[in-house]
């Protein structure tokens, strides 16, 4: 098969189910994993975002029972009974109790899925609808050993349940959120960075939830942060006698970061050793994740007047020295390091 025609909406045209659900997913994000690059006309499936990743959440019975309740929304879900035969829209519009089979005697564990599936009697079986539902796992020994059931070929997974021997309830602490989330071609697809798509298209922007981060696929099928972001500030090690200084009221203690774009930074007030005029004295050292890949230098002021020195970084070990001006410093005088900032990837 290769063109289908007629193409959707033409005018006198009549055509299949089919080509409206390829319309959907002509609209709808590429799924961006390997396995799903022999079928070109896949599509990301899974639950529309929406404030705080509300729509079909499982949750527990405000007085947990053996029951398990399922938000309203929208789910986009592929038919994978037979390639390129396009994308159903799943509407949930209230709440949905869901109801989970007794639980096993002693030594029995298993693990049930909340799904919503599509059965399409087009392509296979005899149904032609979709649910929510839960589908009932094996028997295991222990709760480590229990896994996942087969689950229907056209589905999107909702939520793990863990069920263990005679349970009577299931709690919030047994229900474990596992929807993907889908969103137009070109959207943000929010997802986790432990599950993120390995191969998006280029420029495909997503947002890591778990790191609060965002990236975006490139041309080569890396991906790349888009917006940078600094490292956290982390303290010094300090040299000899060198110390914080905290005689003032707010004096930041000393610390380093490397900035989104590629700087080193340091912050704080230090003091505790005398540095003649002309000399040089080492500070302390940065923390080795944070040492720069060049030497990296910086005029820095001290509490005298007309006071100040050169700090630099050595790119072999994170040494922080300074080269005092022409002004003899005793070991009272504070040096301030914020200010301090240069190329260092």
């Amino acid at each position: 098969m290769a063109e289908i025609n007629p193409p959707a909406w033409m005018q006198a045209g009549s055509y299949p189910a089919r080509t409206d659900r390829l319309v959907l997913s002509s609209l709808l994000g590429y799924p961006g994993f390997l396995v799903d690059e022999s079928t070109p006309m896949r599509i990301r499936q899974g639950i529309k975002p929406s404030y705080q990743n509300q729509q079909f959440k499982a949750r527990a019975a405000p007085t947990p029972n053996m029951t398990v309740i399922v938000s309203a929304g929208f789910c986009f879900i592929d038919n994978h009974d037979a390639g390129g035969t396009g994308t159903y829209v799943c509407v949930n519009d209230a709440d949905k109790t869901l109801t989970v089979q007794p639980a096993g005697g002693a030594g029995q564990y298993r693990k049930d899925c909340v799904v919503a599936s599509v059965y399409d009697a087009e392509t296979a079986g005899s149904v032609s609808e979709w649910r929510l539902e839960i589908i009932q796992g094996t028997y295991a020994a222990s709760a480590g050993a229990a896994t996942r059931p087969s689950l229907p070929p056209n589905c999107s997974l909702i939520a793990d349940l863990t069920i263990g021997p005679s349970q009577t309830s299931v709690a919030t602490g047994q229900i474990f959120d596992a929807r993907n989330f889908a969103v137009a071609a070109g959207g943000i697809l929010p997802v986790a960075s432990t599950i993120s798509p390995s191969r998006p298209h280029p420029g495909q922007v997503l947002y890591q939830t778990n790191l609060d981060k965002f990236v975006y696929g490139r041309l080569d099928g890396t991906t790349a942060d888009m917006v940078p972001k600094a490292t956290a500030w982390t303290a010094i090690t300090f040299s000899g006698a060198w110390t914080n200084y905290t005689g003032g009221v707010s004096e930041a203690p000393a610390m380093a970061r490397i900035t989104g774009d590629g700087r080193l930074e340091l912050s704080g007030y230090v003091t505790g050793v005398a540095v003649a005029a002309g000399a040089t004295a080492t500070i302390g050292t940065v923390p080795a994740a944070l040492w720069p890949a060049y030497w990296s230098r910086c005029v820095i002021g001290n509490s005298l007047a007309s006071g100040y020195g050169t700090v630099r970084v050595d790119p072999s070990n994170g040494a922080i020295t300074v080269i005092n001006g022409d002004i003899a410093a005793s070991n009272t005088v504070r040096w301030q390091l914020d200010g301090f900032s240069a190329r260092a990837v």
